[in-house]
């Protein structure tokens, strides 16, 4: 990678993590919220939701504006819009303040998206290297949250950290405000040869038509993952606070995410080198039995087996991203992501609702068992993309036969 591209990187990473420390602030503080104001499970997932709803339901406008204004200033108005929300979260009097700060919250985060991964999709060249760093910065975020949320509600009160994340929301606001991002032209790229390589061993591109029926499976595996992943993070940190240790399940949740960071650094390695359809079955299948995993088992083996989870679960993710980059019709790759993180954390969303009732009726192992399902599902629908992504490629070998030309 050039200067550039390193540079470039650095700033959307940086956004990015900031964006996921902000996402799971609300899930690590859970149980000190319903304290306060008296909460079951079920009216917490919901509120998780409705932030997780907002948050994928801005995802489709911000691909339109992304692919009209260019990703700089939808980023820009992503944490300015975050820096005033987070200021509102922090002043709840009440649930019912609480959802509605929150979904402004999620709505305003949810703008990140599909402008930073615009922007790494098409500025830098080697993009699956680009995507892993870039989800790791964002496992990095959301392991810091735990902390950062958990430190200030000890210190002081839950609310500090809502404030505290503002301020930084603000500061992140100025620097894009002030610094020039190294792009060219409105479609953000930053060399006129700075498209993407062909992995090894792909086939040469394809009409767009052709990607229709894939490009609806991987929104449907979105749909599916995101709630997965609503349902866990809502409830990691409660989960392990009931399994392992009350006072340190906000640090075995650090634990925990941190192997997120490791796993999309090592997906996104891979997709360099492995053709990515190929690569997604792979990864789902070792996600759903660790999954099943961490809702049977308890002690220092859940932070083993959860971390494991959580290792296979973010390693696809810089995948499913590259799937859509593939699959996207020219010149409309910030549509393509909006509409992909509308289905995950929007639609997705859904699964903080599904582990709430489970967790009032059952437990949260229940809850996990539940999501075990989804995933397995997923798994399914990765096969049938690896499944149609080998047909057509058998279908445009050169035709080798005895004397036919």
């Amino acid at each position: 990678m050039n200067a550039a591209e390193r540079r470039l990187i650095t700033y959307t990473a940086s956004a990015h993590a900031l964006v996921h420390v902000i996402e799971l602030t609300y899930p690590v503080l859970l149980t000190r919220i319903a304290d306060d104001f008296g909460l079951r499970a079920v009216v917490l997932g919901t509120i998780a939701s409705v932030f997780a709803w907002a948050f994928g339901g801005s995802a489709i406008p911000a691909g339109f504006l992304t692919d009209r204004l260019g990703s700089r200033r939808v980023l820009l108005y992503a944490f300015v819009g975050a820096a005033v929300s987070l200021v509102l979260v922090g002043m709840s009097p009440n649930e019912w303040f609480l959802a509605a700060t929150l979904a402004l919250l999620g709505f305003c985060i949810g703008l990140y998206h599909p402008a930073g991964l615009s922007l790494m999709a098409q500025g830098v060249r080697q993009r699956g290297l680009a995507l892993g760093f870039h989800g790791v910065a964002g496992n990095l975020g959301q392991a810091l949250a735990p902390a950062l949320a958990v430190g200030l509600a000890v210190a002081v009160d839950w609310r500090l950290a809502f404030f505290v994340l503002a301020g930084a929301a603000a500061v992140m606001a100025v620097v894009l405000s002030v610094t020039t991002l190294p792009l060219k032209g409105e479609a953000e790229t930053l060399t006129p040869d700075s498209e993407t390589p062909e992995r090894s061993g792909e086939p040469a591109p394809r009409p767009v038509r052709r990607f229709v029926i894939p490009l609806l499976l991987v929104y449907a595996a979105f749909v599916l993952s995101g709630i997965v992943y609503r349902g866990v993070i809502t409830f990691l940190p409660q989960h392990l606070e009931e399994l392992v240790d009350k006072d340190l399940g906000g640090a075995f949740a650090t634990v925990a995410l941190l192997m997120g960071a490791v796993g999309q650094l090592v997906g996104g390695a891979l997709s360099q080198r492995v053709r990515l359809e190929r690569l997604v079955p792979v990864l789902a299948v070792m996600a759903v039995p660790a999954l099943v995993l961490t809702g049977m088992v308890s002690g220092a083996l859940l932070v083993v087996i959860a971390s494991v989870f959580i290792f296979f679960y973010f390693a696809n993710q810089p995948v499913f991203t590259g799937l859509i980059a593939d699959y996207a019709p020219e010149g409309a790759v910030g549509r393509s992501y909006g509409f992909s993180f509308f289905a995950g954390f929007g639609l997705g969303g859904t699964g903080g609702v599904i582990a709430g009732a489970l967790v009032d009726r059952w437990d949260t192992q229940a809850a996990f068992l539940g999501l075990a399902a989804f995933m397995a599902v997923t798994l399914l629908l990765s096969i049938v993309i690896w499944l149609m992504s080998e047909r057509r490629s058998r279908a445009m070998e050169p035709e080798v036969a005895g004397g036919g030309g």
